[in-house]
């Protein structure tokens, strides 16, 4: 095995088992040691009927990988662990919720050589905090153990093929920098895509006052710059009061949010469009905030004249990993919807196929501070 991919598999936090054609246990991983409570040693060469005794449902879906060459992934599986050899008589076979994924292991030549099986404990959905995880439905939490597995498939293919091809003998000098600055490149795509995954898990920073016309403008001022570079025609047509009273929570934040949306409004437009962006109080959405209070919302409304999106797209839109675009991560509405969550807003998506979509964000205002702060009160009430 090329060592810097065996690096890679036991450096990963859950658990990969290799099964030969026959059905017989040729590698694991050290998750995969530590989640069945036993070394290669001990496992290597039996059958997965005996690894996976008491699990039927793993049992099935690893038939199903050997068999029919069948990729399927299960969750909320009870895994009985078998006992390592000190643990003879049962002791400690405890069963561990688990997300486990069997997929068929093809040779060379494209004939199916074996099966290799995923093992993650289900606790990982903690990351996305409590309240989304009781939120997240099981074709989202599908798609995120898919997303997830297939957008690290992709650059570890290229980074084993790159070490490979570095070993071989023949190469030069320039072909063998060529694939370090290839390994380089798919390891920065890895890392891109697990600084993300942390940063949704991250707590988000105390909330503050944040202007939100400024944030607005920057966006449209970096997007501007972006569709003159790819030659298309697209107006940008912003109605934002300026009086309109700052929103809560953190600008770094926001601005991201912002700028995801909008550089989705201009990707949908193909050639020429328009992408509007508007700011009002929400006189319809107020949150109770106990003796009385109620606080306000302002939303801010970004549409196009793109290509809009299906009933189907538009239902898997805030689906992790689900994208259609072709260099897409399909992780970026995703962190929109985490992030005016945690700041105690929503998000609402319109589309209508052939006419453009409408992206509604609502956010909270900053409540009003004391007369002390000196802070400019508006005439009127836009509630």
């Amino acid at each position: 095995m090329n060592r810097l991919f065996q690096q890679t598999i036991e450096s990963v936090n859950f658990g990969i088992l290799v099964f030969e054609r026959e059905g017989r246990l040729v590698y694991l991983n050290p998750a995969a040691e530590e989640i069945l409570r036993g070394s290669l040693q001990a496992l290597k060469g039996r059958h997965y009927r005996t690894v996976f005794a008491g699990s039927p449902v793993t049992i099935r879906i690893l038939r199903k990988a050997l068999e029919e060459g069948s990729a399927v992934t299960a969750f909320d599986v009870e895994l009985a662990r078998p006992s390592a050899p000190h643990h003879a008589g049962g002791e400690g076979a405890a069963t561990l919720p688990v997300i486990v994924g069997a997929s068929p292991l093809a040779g060379e030549t494209g004939d199916n050589q074996g099966a290799v099986l995923s093992i993650k404990s289900a606790e990982f959905l903690s990351q996305v905090g409590q309240e989304e995880r009781a939120a997240t439905s099981a074709e989202e939490t599908q798609m995120l153990a898919y997303g997830i597995a297939h957008e690290i498939k992709n650059p570890l293919g290229g980074i084993l093929g790159a070490g490979q091809w570095i070993l071989r003998h023949g190469t030069t000098e320039a072909e063998r920098n060529e694939g370090i600055r290839l390994i380089l490149r798919e390891a920065g795509r890895i890392n891109e895509l697990i600084e993300k995954m942390l940063e949704m898990g991250r707590t988000p920073p105390p909330p503050r006052r944040v202007r939100l016309l400024p944030l607005l403008r920057d966006a449209e001022e970096l997007l501007e710059a972006e569709v003159r570079s790819q030659g298309k025609k697209i107006r940008f047509e912003m109605k934002v009061d300026p009086s309109l009273p700052d929103v809560s929570g953190h600008a770094d934040t926001i601005y991201r949010a912002l700028l995801n949306v909008l550089k989705n409004a201009v990707e949908a437009i193909e050639d020429e469009g328009t992408v509007r962006v508007e700011a009002r109080m929400n006189v319809n959405y107020r949150l109770s905030r106990g003796a009385g209070k109620k606080r306000s919302f302002l939303d801010v409304i970004i549409g196009d004249t793109g290509i809009g999106m299906s009933g189907e797209d538009l239902r898997k839109a805030v689906l992790p990993f689900y994208t259609t675009k072709p260099k897409g991560t399909g992780l970026g509405l995703v962190m929109v919807r985490q992030a005016i969550s945690r700041h105690g807003g929503k998000l609402a998506i319109k589309s209508v196929r052939g006419e453009g979509t409408t992206v509604t964000i609502s956010l909270p205002v900053e409540s009003r501070k004391p007369e002390s702060r000196k802070e400019p009160m508006p005439d009127k009430d836009p509630t």
